[in-house]
């Protein structure tokens, strides 16, 4: 089984403000839609790993 490296609670957190200020911002138009679209996809990327390592890992015994 693949054990995960520990990621800092403060990559979920960078993701989830990352994810929402890239939203607010495509919405209204500051930034465009491909730009939008690229930092929200990095941002849920952000989240994945860090729900990812939040995952308890089982050693196989």
């Amino acid at each position: 089984m693949i054990k995960y490296a520990p990621l800092p609670q403060s990559i979920l957190l960078t993701g989830i403000i990352g994810m929402i200020i890239s939203a607010i911002f495509t919405y209204s138009g500051r930034i465009s839609l491909s730009w939008g679209f690229a930092f929200m996809l990095v941002f849920i990327i952000m989240i994945i790993a860090s729900f990812i390592s939040m995952t308890p890992s089982f050693d196989d015994v």
